[in-house]
């Protein structure tokens, strides 16, 4: 979050929205589904970046078979959340965990996990 390690100018072009992202979700099919696009979400230098209602947040996260992890940063709140799990499943709780943590945000569950728009839904 503080950039240590970092120029002030390099940290700020980490996270300066570079490409806006136009997909629905993070791994689109060919089927078009026009706006659904999560507005202000944009690809950054390794992070995606979206508008939080507090100003700029970024996220980065990951997984293989067995593993997931997550983080969130809300740059206004100056709030970070980093999640690690042994087990790829815990991904499931990723959203209600950032929510304890962090309180009310709008990072853009539906974009990066598919199945969150269906759970979501019901």
């Amino acid at each position: 979050m503080r950039g240590d390690g970092l120029s002030p100018q390099l940290r700020a072009e980490m996270v300066r929205p570079q490409l806006t992202i136009l997909g629905a979700g993070q791994f689109p099919t060919l089927v078009s589904r026009p706006g659904a696009q999560v507005a202000g979400l944009a690809a950054g230098l390794g992070v995606v970046t979206f508008e939080d209602r507090s100003g700029r947040g970024w996220f980065k996260g990951g997984h293989n078979d067995s593993t997931g992890n997550m983080a969130i940063c809300l740059e206004a709140r100056r709030r970070c959340l980093v999640m690690l799990s042994n087990d790829v499943r815990a991904e499931r709780i990723f959203p209600d965990i950032a929510r304890l943590a962090l309180g009310e945000n709008d990072m853009p569950w539906r974009w990066e996990y598919g199945w969150y728009a269906q759970a979501s839904a019901g």
